[in-house]
């Protein structure tokens, strides 16, 4: 309009990007001060709040992080069952920095990429890496819902926003404020530390009232519903369980990586529950031993070790059968908890513990001296036989188990409720 001068516009315009600009400032000073999620590190931030960093909701971009945080010597990878069962801080490491990666849900897309990952910010000497049995002879992933394609562990992530937004982020910031408030209160009576510690274990708010019903709820269903899949697996390819492509290419990888860099991999296949393995066997799935995995597994270890004689020879250790550590007597009450074993599927640090100490060859106090087995070609048709075995053995030696979870399948069988989504915290954890 005529005569209107336009400097007040502009002076608003000023005091709104100023504002802005001011907001923007504070949330950067704040997020680079407490770092939150370990990717947001700067010559003032404050390591104080490392046991206070709440990183359950953002554990990719948090255990990135954390793999960036310092030269990692020994690193654990796999799903929530390595994540919750194995503790980086034993003693028995004798001062070498170990770190536990291993991501909730994780399948072996994320697994061999957080391996990448690591090996190419740390001089690791020793990788566990746990791999789910059904994860090689499944072609499933939840990669694109988990957070990984997010975190700094996607390679083909705009690395630019990524940072800006670790930085400066309203989600960081709301986890700065969350950080904090943990700080505030680690004095006050009955305060517990956040789930993760700053070796990456997962080693607190696990245990859940009613363990029995949780695993009838969750594990049952799960193990019913991975037979169903499986079923529909074998019936497109004349009865068997092939070995899913892109699932070998990737263990490829991951033993071609560790190669490359020189690290000692150890592969570990996680124990589950004894009930939990005995519904595949009940439950008439087309291969209920996983031979098709663990035959797959011992042939690429084999390749790999005879393609590369001067590095360290990868190994394979067995941890999922009957052994009586994995057939723990289910809790009688709703508040017993067992003391190997969280659920069905995930073992306590307790039993971590032991495979440690199986993997690396420790002596072992108490129960375990005998716990897994050291899988080869030479021993594989045997070990398939005694897991057959196992079975049977089961049977007899815990009746009142087997009873109650062939009640469990067929009060599913009969509601159908089975295929009911399932609660969250169960069997991805």
């Amino acid at each position: 309009m005529p005569g209107l001068s336009p400097k007040p516009y502009r002076r608003f315009n000023r005091v709104i990007l100023g504002f802005a600009a001011g907001v923007l400032l504070v949330f950067t000073a704040f997020n680079t001060w407490i770092n939150p999620l370990w990717v947001s590190k700067s010559p003032w931030t404050d390591d104080k709040f490392a046991e206070y960093r709440p990183i359950y909701r953002q554990q990719r971009t948090g255990k990135a992080g954390i793999a960036r945080s310092m030269p990692w010597q020994v690193g654990f990878f796999g799903s929530s069952r390595v994540d919750i069962a194995y503790d980086p801080m034993l003693p028995q490491w004798q001062g070498k920095k170990a770190v536990n990666l291993a991501v909730s849900a994780g399948t072996l897309p994320e697994t061999a990429g957080i391996v990448r990952y690591t090996l190419d910010h740390c001089p690791l000497e020793t990788a566990i890496v746990g791999i789910d049995l059904g994860d090689i002879s499944g072609s499933g992933s939840g990669i694109k819902s988990t957070g990984y394609m997010e975190s700094p562990f996607n390679p083909k992530g705009d690395a630019v926003e990524r940072e800006l937004r670790y930085v400066a982020g309203v989600s960081t910031f709301e986890t700065a404020v969350k950080t904090l408030g943990y700080w505030n209160r680690r004095n006050k009576p009955g305060f517990v530390l956040p789930e993760y510690t700053p070796q990456g274990h997962r080693l607190r708010h696990q245990d859940k009232p009613n363990v029995a019903a949780g695993i009838r709820r969750d594990a049952i269903p799960h193990a019913m519903k991975g037979v169903r899949r499986r079923d529909k697996i074998a019936a497109d390819n004349n009865g068997r369980i092939p070995a899913d492509p892109e699932k070998t290419r990737l263990t490829k990888q991951i033993l071609e990586d560790c190669k490359k860099h020189g690290v000692a991999l150890k592969i570990a296949i996680p124990p589950n529950l004894g009930i939990y393995i005995s519904v595949y066997q009940y439950f008439g799935d087309p291969d209920p031993v996983f031979s098709t995995d663990r035959e797959t597994l011992v042939k690429l270890v084999d390749d790999s070790n005879k393609a590369h004689p001067d590095a360290p020879p990868a190994e394979i250790w067995d941890f999922n059968d009957y052994h009586e550590m994995n057939c723990e007597p289910l809790p009688t009450t709703n508040e017993a908890r067992m003391h190997w074993f969280l659920d069905g599927t995930h073992a306590r640090k307790a039993l971590g513990d032991v495979m440690q100490a199986r993997i690396m060859g420790w002596p072992i106090e108490g129960p375990g001296a005998d716990y897994g087995v050291k899988l080869t070609a030479d021993n594989l048709a045997q070990r398939l036989d005694s897991i057959r075995a196992g079975y049977q053995n089961y049977q007899k030696v815990h009746p009142d188990e087997f009873k109650w979870m062939v009640d469990a399948i067929k009060s599913y069988q009969t509601s159908g409720k089975e295929d009911a989504p399932e609660q969250e915290g169960g069997q991805e954890f």
